[in-house]
């Protein structure tokens, strides 16, 4: 018996698919260029402009993570194509099914993760 035998492989599937779908949203919400009005300007003065640029930052660093946590979703998917679903990607140990039911993105048993 392996961790598969414990989960619904189709509620996982359903649940990445809808959870690669949200990532895009708000990936595409975090990379969205301010607007035209937005009047970015780096005077003399520290205004709205600055505060402004440090957010637009803060959001690209929000928008890489969310892409790295894409990523993750993503071959968690293939995985689950593929038939290695629950498998380690970097050992080969089985995945425990309480892991997977918490983390269905989870492609690393836990020491693989945590190393």
């Amino acid at each position: 018996m392996n961790a598969r035998d414990d989960i619904d492989l189709e509620a996982i599937r359903a649940h990445l698919e809808a959870r690669l779908d949200e990532l895009g949203g708000r990936i595409d919400e975090a990379v969205r260029p301010p607007d035209a009005q937005s009047g970015i300007s780096f005077g003399k003065r520290i205004g709205d402009g600055t505060t402004e640029a440090v957010d637009r930052f803060v959001r690209v660093g929000v928008a890489e993570q969310l892409d790295e946590s894409g990523k993750q979703v993503a071959r968690a998917l293939e995985k689950l194509d593929e038939g290695s679903y629950g498998t380690c990607d970097n050992c080969g140990a089985e995945i425990p099914a309480g892991r997977l039911q918490a983390r269905p993105e989870s492609v690393l048993c836990v020491e693989c993760a945590a190393a």
